[in-house]
C-alpha cells in the first residue's frame, strides 16, 4: 500500500455488544477517519449482516482496515460471506481479536465453513482469553488468517489502554506488500 493511499483510508472497527468500554472504543477516537458498528451474540446472522452493511454503507473511502473483537469478528465474517467482489477488494487487512466460539451458529448454508478473508488477515488470541488454541488455528486455516498470540496476559478486553501492540500489528500490516 502506498503512503498517500493511507491517508484516505478508513478503519471500521466492529466491537462486542456485550463488552465494557476497552480499548476498541479508544481506537475509535484515535483515527482520523472511524466508522463503527456493534454485534450482539444473540442476534441472527442476518441481522448481523444487515448491521454491518449499514454501517459499511457510511464508508466513502477507498480502502478499509477492519477491526473486530469478540462477537464482531462473527458478525463481520456473516456479512463478509455475502460482500460482493468490489466490497471485499476495498479492505485492505482485517484484525480478527478474541473470537467467541459460542457466537458462530451453523446454519442451513455454512457462512462460517465458507467464508474467507480476501487479504491480509490476522487472527489474534491471548493466552487466557477463552478462544481455545486448537479451535482459533484450526479457524485462522479455513479463513486465511495468521493465527497470532497477543503478548498480553489475560484477557484482550481487559486494561489495555490503546493496546499498543495491536496497533503496531495494524500499522506492519498496512505497510507491508
Amino acid at each position: 500500500m502506498q503512503s498517500f493511499e493511507l491517508e484516505e483510508m478508513a478503519l471500521f472497527l466492529i466491537r462486542d455488544a456485550d463488552e465494557a468500554e476497552m480499548w476498541i472504543d479508544r481506537w475509535a477516537v484515535s483515527y482520523p477517519i472511524v466508522q463503527t458498528a456493534e454485534a450482539d451474540s444473540r442476534q441472527t446472522i442476518s441481522e448481523w449482516q444487515h448491521a454491518i452493511q449499514t454501517a459499511f454503507d457510511h464508508i466513502v473511502s477507498r480502502n478499509i482496515a477492519v477491526v473486530a473483537h469478540g462477537a464482531g469478528v462473527s458478525a463481520f465474517l456473516a456479512w463478509l460471506y455475502q460482500a460482493d467482489i468490489m466490497t471485499q477488494k476495498r479492505l485492505t487487512n482485517i484484525i480478527l481479536v478474541s473470537p467467541r466460539p459460542e457466537a458462530f451458529p451453523e446454519d442451513e448454508i455454512h457462512t462460517f465453513q465458507r467464508v474467507r478473508c480476501p487479504c491480509r488477515t490476522a487472527l489474534v488470541i491471548a493466552e487466557t482469553n477463552g478462544t481455545p488454541r486448537d479451535w482459533a488455528q484450526e479457524q485462522a486455516d479455513r479463513w486465511h488468517a495468521r493465527l497470532l498470540q497477543s503478548p498480553h496476559s489475560g484477557r484482550l478486553n481487559g486494561a489495555l489502554g490503546g493496546w499498543q501492540w495491536g496497533m503496531k500489528l495494524m500499522q506492519e500490516m498496512l505497510l507491508s506488500k
